[in-house]
Formats: structure tokens, sequence, C-alpha cells
């Protein structure tokens, strides 16, 4: 029974052949060089079969077997199992990475054009899309919608987030790496040399206003943990655009589910507060205790000591920048009963310039301790109603005596010539910065407008505190 079918389609296909050059199966009138028709008939299995082969019989082919002339053949693939033993056509079946149909290039099996939206496929070379000035939308509402390799890269759609290293990002931009190089896990790295004004950017979108933070989270706690036990980034400090000078650094960490701040740095000054949120100096520190010094060695210049000011100021304090002054003179007292101001005329030291005249003027607040020593020369029996005199040193702050010592100046031995008594005033005063010191002498009991008494004396001021 087939035979008897086979021989009509020969000689149709020849008489057709001759006529028209065309081929036509089920039809007498063929539109192309072989026209198929769809049989009417319901128990008709309609349909061409091309070869079907594997990717192993492919290869398996002579070197040479297709070539220029075999461009456009086309075969079914059934399996593709890399090919093994003796493939001298591997070359040809490298981009059969499927079943189905494919069709040779006169180089390469390649497959027929896939439709990425209901199959998978393969590149069989580089590509380029040029939008121009269309754009291109990805519309997802899966959790991992879009992704690369896995978890190169990760798009949920559903929650709007970006994972690297994840496919399941906890936040809007999850990174996760767990692959050291050189010790340290690199983020984003700039270009060498290139001017580095912020590589990433983080921004508070929200309206301008004094106390938004923008911060960046670090935690320890794995790469699924949520949160961040460590931020750093901006707070504003005021609601102006001004290049970033109404923008403090900040630095806190999580303390029970809150945020504690740690460190301020000023963008202006560069100040850096510790425990404080407006730092007055480049270091400035708050708390109880705030500094320990340890492994401190002995120092091979010239040594000073650290003192903290009324404002809690370090400062270092040395022969050259501790307040002291020493200065001498001579006191002319013409007058009994009355004090004369003493006149500097020498200092040995002033290391603040506090000295000057017959005052000292502090230019910090402190403790002071004053030392005013007055040397009254002893005078002959022909003077002071002959039984010597009394000498006073006064100590005055602000013109009010602080401080009041007297010393009696006796007559000369009668076979010594005569000699100087000292009458020592020591004091310990609180003074504060612009207040006036100053330092007096007077006689009691004398005849200082006969013969004046001129008495030499020394005057040490130095702040212990």
């Amino acid at each position: 029974m087939k035979i008897k079918q086979f021989y009509p389609l020969i000689v149709l296909c020849t008489t057709v052949t001759m006529a028209y050059s065309q081929i036509g199966i089920n039809t007498p009138t063929p539109h192309a060089t072989l026209d198929v028709v769809a049989s009417t008939n319901p128990n008709m299995t309609d349909g061409i079969l091309p070869p079907r082969i594997s990717k192993q019989q492919l290869a398996e082919k002579e070197s040479g077997t297709y070539g220029s002339d075999q461009t456009g053949a086309i075969v079914y693939i059934t399996d593709i199992t890399a090919p093994s033993g003796t493939i001298p056509s591997a070359a040809r079946v490298g981009s059969i990475h499927s079943t189905g149909y494919h069709y040779f290039t006169g180089l390469q099996w390649v497959p027929f054009s896939v439709n990425l939206y209901n199959s998978d496929g393969y590149l069989s070379g580089n590509r380029v899309v040029t939008q121009d000035g269309n754009t291109l939308a990805f519309t997802s509402t899966s959790i991992n919608g879009f992704s690369v390799d896995g978890t190169t890269l990760s798009v949920d759609a559903s929650n709007h987030r970006i994972g690297f290293g994840t496919s399941s990002p906890e936040t809007k931009l999850h990174v996760v790496s767990t692959i050291p190089i050189s010790n340290r896990y690199n983020l984003i790295d700039a270009t060498t040399g290139s001017t580095q004004f912020g590589i990433m950017a983080l921004r508070n979108t929200s309206a301008l206003a004094t106390g938004n933070y923008s911060l960046l989270g670090f935690t320890n706690n794995g790469p699924s943990a949520a949160g961040a036990n460590w931020v750093l980034g901006s707070i504003r400090t005021g609601a102006t655009l001004t290049n970033g000078t109404e923008e403090d650094f900040y630095i806190g960490n999580s303390v029970g589910g809150s945020l504690i701040e740690r460190v301020r740095i000023n963008p202006i000054t560069g100040s850096v507060g510790i425990g404080t949120t407006a730092p007055t100096n480049r270091l400035h520190v708050n708390a109880t205790n705030p500094m320990r010094l340890e492994g401190l060695q002995p120092s091979s210049n010239s040594t000073g000591t650290l003192t903290v000011n009324n404002k809690g100021i370090v400062q270092l304090q040395n022969s050259s920048s501790i307040s002291a002054a020493r200065g001498t003179g001579s006191v002319t007292i013409s007058t009994n009963n009355t004090f004369a101001d003493t006149a500097i005329s020498s200092k040995s030291f002033d290391n603040l310039n506090e000295l000057t005249g017959n005052t000292f003027i502090p230019t910090s607040t402190g403790l002071y301790k004053i030392d005013l020593t007055i040397n009254y020369p002893q005078r002959g029996a022909d003077k002071d109603d002959g039984d010597g005199y009394l000498g006073y040193s006064q100590i005055s702050l602000n013109g009010v005596q602080q401080s009041y010592t007297s010393a009696k100046i006796t007559l000369p031995e009668t076979s010594g010539a005569p000699s100087f008594i000292t009458c020592t005033n020591s004091a310990l005063l609180k003074i504060s910065a612009g207040e006036v010191l100053s330092f007096q002498a007077l006689s009691f009991g004398s005849t200082a407008g006969s013969t004046n008494i001129i008495a030499p004396f020394t005057i040490n001021v130095i702040r212990i505190d």
C-alpha cells in the first residue's frame, strides 16, 4: 500500500518540477520551491521532520563533511551530552547548548533565534544594545526578580532592595563578602591618583533640618544580621546650604536600641569632640577622668608640666611658660608713716611680661605666691630720735591691703658699721586675670624727712595653681 502511494508522489513531483521547478505536497499549485500544505484528513500527521541527530554524532562527522555548500542545513539536536572519543568536527558543535532546531552557518551549528521570554538561551558572541533615546525597563514583583550569576547581583523587586553577594537583601543596599583580599574586604576602590571627593555618597533626601542624619552602619553579627552596631556619617547643624560647613561628622553606636553619640568633628575648625557636640579645641574631651597616659618615657629635652586651666584646657607649663617674675629696686621713704610705692628698676625674669613698674598684672586667673622683701638700713643715734624705727612691707590687690608685716630697725653696734634689717612679707592670694597687685614700703618712728630712707627690695611672684 505504501509503495502504491509513493509512486504517484514521485510522478507528481517530477511533473511539477519539470513544469514549474516547484514542488507542492497536498497542493497542485505550489507557491515556493517546496510548498507543503496541511492535510484535511483528521488521521494524517502533518509536519516536516528534518534529520534528528545528537551533538555526539555531529562531532563525529569527518572533517570537511560540512562546508560552505551546506550553509543553511537544518537538523534537530536530540542530545547535548559533551562529545567524547574521536570528534574531528568538535569545533562545529561548540555553540550547541540545548536540544532543538539548529542550522549550519558555514562554520558552526547554531540554534535558531531564541525567545528569551519563554525559553533559555546562550549568546554565541558579544552583543551590544544601543538604546539611543529609548529606555529599557524591567518590571518585577519577585524577591529575586533580576539577578546576575546567582548572588553576584540580586534585585528584590518585591521589597525594593539590591543585594551584592546575597540573593535575599535585607536592606536597601545589602553587601555580603566572605572572601578576604589581602586581609581586607573591598567595597569600592577609587582610581589611583584621582581627586577623591566622596567615592561613595550617602544622601538624606528629607527636608533640610537641624538634626538630620546620613549614616553608614557596620555590624559584626554575620551576613544575615539586621541593623548596625556602629554608624558614621554626618549630622546637620543648620538648615542652609554652605558647602558642608553646616554638617558635623558623626560617630555613634547602638546601645539598648538607642543611638549614642561618641565622636563629633567640626567641619570648619576640624576640632574633635568626645562626649561633647560642640568642641572648642582641636581635641575636646568631656568626661570624668577623661584621659590616661600610660607608658610615658623620660624626656631628653627641657622638662615641663602638663597643667589644666580653669576651662579644662591642657597646657604645657615649663620655665618659659609659667607665670613667674622677679624684680629688684630701691624704694625711697621721705615721709614718716606714709606708704611709698616700690618701683622696679631691674627684672631677673618675667616669663609672661606681667611685672611692670611697681605692679604685677596676671594674664590668667590662679593661685599666686608673693614675696616682698625690703632691706631697711640701720641709722645712727642722731636720727629717728636715737632709738631706731619700724620698717613695714605691704602687699595690696586692687588698692586693698592683703598682707602687712613689720620689723624693728635697731641702731647699729657701737663698734660696727651700720647694716640692714630685713622685713619679709609673704602672701598666698587667689588672683583673677587683669587684677592689679602692688607693693608698698613704710617707716614708723623715723625722721625720714631730714634724711631719706633708701631701702633695697626684692619682689618674687609665681603662680602655683
